[in-house]
């Protein structure tokens, strides 16, 4: 039976990775944007697709482990042909950071996976890469102490 219309994610079963760890993945499609209109966390959003795909394939790298509260390192690469029309890879990382973090609004309630809140990202790099294939990969880092 469902209780809800999304899934909100699951409950941890392993601690918090460590600092100095890191883990990456790749996710066929283009990744979520950061949309100041509607949320990408709204099932009725219609890029809501990239949103559940993205924290399925975070879930996994988690591999159970418990969202980090330290300082984060974030890379986006994208690959494809060209991006949405008006975006920018600002929209994306906005997007990815948005997707990672625990959330809540009027019509939902999201756990964290990644990192708690997307404030915690400090450092990173993000790309765009010319391709045929489109998918895009997220390489996350769990900084100590100190950032860089």
């Amino acid at each position: 039976m469902d209780l809800l219309p999304y899934d909100p994610g699951p409950l941890p079963s392993r601690s918090a990775p460590l600092a100095g760890e890191s883990i990456a993945f790749r996710v066929d499609g283009l990744p979520p944007y950061k949309d100041v209109s509607e949320s990408i966390r709204n099932v009725e959003h219609p890029r809501y697709d990239s949103f559940v795909a993205l924290r399925t394939a975070a879930v996994a790298a988690m591999a159970g482990r418990a969202w980090y509260f330290g300082p984060i390192g974030l890379d986006l690469t994208i690959y494809a042909s060209k991006l949405h029309a008006n975006r920018s890879l600002v929209d994306y990382v906005g997007g990815v950071m948005d997707t990672l973090d625990g959330s809540s609004g009027i019509t939902f309630t999201y756990l964290p996976i990644v990192f708690e809140d997307d404030c915690q990202v400090c450092a990173g790099q993000n790309g765009f890469v010319e391709s045929v294939d489109e998918y895009y990969e997220i390489r996350v880092a769990f900084l100590g102490d100190s950032p860089v």
